[in-house]
């Protein structure tokens, strides 16, 4: 498999088909809609066996290309994929089919509408997201990360619900302010090394040259290089941020979710929140040990604040879908906690250093269980909407276990996978998180637990109201799940309880990463 481009296959095979659906003026077309389903499924199929592959034989770089691209700027066209960037890889392969699968089943919402253009849109974001996951350099990167962001934008906008205007726009802003400090940020950094690529940039770290060759090569105000040093970390940490997001850059996720087209919502949660972990873990973590311990201290207790926060917020809504965007929030939180008590000061303590690879396997492994969870939730809003044709509100249900028992299963399994109950996936990644995080910083651990318990209350009240408890007026229009939804749901749940007993399938490939990143960051 090797000896084609398999990484420019995923990407531009979606890329080019969702474009050309772009130029098809039609309201409905089954045709089109079919095909790009196969487009999706192929490339996903394409995904999963790369990743499968590359694990096995232990060579997670062995589809690596490289062709020159821009050589006055010493860009490079490259693609490669490690262990990190094979598990982004295989969580797009896995929900782009499933929202894709998602929409079909509910494009009577979408009457009058292009629906060429809408799965066009999908296709583009698939490919897009393929290539932020597999670049090796920050300007090829960046130029699939701002591909993502327009059609993600046109999916709000013209597919959204009441109030899609208003929430595209901020989406819009949000996003593009985001992408200003992220390249002036990484511009910077890029300057100082005369490199655009992670690895080398990392190596720079590691070998403790990119405080000399900022301060050699930058001057900035004449900055004191520890300042200086510490503003290009934050613009590349609040660039990133802001599409996780992280509270207080968090505007524009509630809205956005809420008046999304409920299959575009699994991506954005699903997928697109992951471009900001991944881009931390690639471009934050190298910068992390030369930032300003009181800065990382700041940036902490803002992570700690904003998993409280966002945990009453769930707590406090009446529609279901904020409600499962505020939980978002909340369990991605925790990445963030993880990710920034990385950059606590060890010393050499080798004790420390372990819990920092905990920290970081449980970080990955956190990103793709949330993938899995948040979009199966999502899916089952989408399906829920489907039956009365309107947002589902909270006071307005009950009893639904008694007439769509399969539903109420189902959805019970990714409400505990959620809450992170032992033998789910939920729970590998948050326990190997808190664990690290009680290590490294205990006074962040023990604030942020609590939000684990406002979680499991939010979470098992929602399902004690929706599902059990005296039958609503909704309750005649609901019927269980179909066999489509049984199809599309069914590998994922069993996904949930899989990676649960044996995490190490994802672990076994993340292992070298962990400690070639951990390994780099000297302090």
């Amino acid at each position: 498999m090797t000896q084609l481009p398999w990484l420019s296959l995923i990407i531009w095979i979606p890329l080019i088909t969702g474009i050309l659906f772009l130029f098809i003026n039609s309201a409905k077309s089954k045709s089109t809609r079919h095909f790009g389903m196969l487009v999706s499924s192929l490339v996903s199929v394409i995904s999963t066996v790369l990743w499968a592959t590359a694990t096995t034989e232990d060579a997670l770089g062995s589809y690596a290309e490289r062709v020159t691209w821009i050589p006055t700027l010493g860009v490079d066209y490259s693609l490669s994929m490690d262990g990190l960037s094979g598990l982004m890889v295989l969580l797009t392969g896995l929900i782009m089919p499933f929202a894709y699968g998602a929409s079909m089943g509910c494009w009577k919402a979408y009457k009058n509408k292009n629906e060429a253009r809408y799965f066009g849109c999908l296709l583009i974001i698939q490919g897009s997201l393929l290539g932020v996951f597999t670049a090796t350099n920050f300007f090829l990167w960046f130029c699939f990360y701002e591909i993502s962001l327009v059609p993600a934008f046109f999916l709000v906008k013209i597919w959204g619900s009441a109030g899609k205007d208003r929430s595209s726009m901020r989406f819009f802003v949000y996003s593009m302010a985001g992408s200003i400090a992220l390249l002036l940020g990484f511009l910077a950094l890029a300057g100082a090394t005369g490199s655009f690529e992670f690895d080398e940039i990392a190596a720079q770290s590691s070998a403790g040259n990119l405080a000399d060759l900022i301060g050699s090569n930058l001057g900035w105000f004449d900055m004191p290089i520890g300042w200086l040093c510490a503003l290009i970390f934050l613009l590349i940490f609040v660039g990133l941020a802001v599409k996780v997001p992280w509270v207080p850059l968090h505007g524009w996720l509630p809205d956005t979710y809420d008046h999304a087209p409920s299959p575009v919502t699994m991506v954005l949660t699903g997928l697109m929140s992951k471009m900001g972990l991944y881009g931390l873990i690639r471009m934050g973590l190298p910068m992390m040990p030369y930032a300003l311990p009181k800065l990382l201290t700041s940036l902490l207790v803002l992570t700690v604040f904003g998993i409280i926060y966002s945990a009453f917020a769930a707590m406090g809504q009446r529609s279901i879908k904020r409600m499962f965007a505020y939980s978002s929030i909340n369990h991605l939180g925790y990445c963030m906690l993880g990710i920034l008590s990385l950059g606590v000061v060890t010393n050499g303590d080798m004790s420390l250093e372990i819990q920092k690879s905990s920290v970081l396997g449980g970080v990955m492994l956190q990103m793709f269980a949330h993938g899995i969870i948040a979009s199966v939730l999502f899916y089952f809003v989408n399906a829920m909407e489907n039956r009365i044709g309107r947002k589902i509100l909270m006071d307005e249900h009950g009893g639904l276990r008694k007439v769509a028992p399969l539903m109420a299963g189902t959805m019970g399994l990714a409400v505990f996978a959620s809450i992170g109950l032992p033998g789910l996936n939920g729970f590998v990644g948050e326990f190997l998180i808190f664990k690290g995080v009680f290590a490294l910083v205990p006074w962040a651990a023990c604030i942020a637990v609590a939000g684990l318990l406002i979680t499991a209350v939010f979470l098992l009240r929602f399902l004690q109201v929706v599902f059990h408890g005296q039958v609503g007026k909704s309750a005649p229009k609901f019927k269980d799940l179909s066999l489509m939804d049984t199809i599309l749901v069914s590998p994922f749940i069993v996904l949930m309880v899989i990676l649960g007993f044996f995490p190490h399938l994802l672990l076994s490939g993340l292992n070298p990463v962990i400690n070639n990143i951990i390994r780099a960051m000297q302090f």
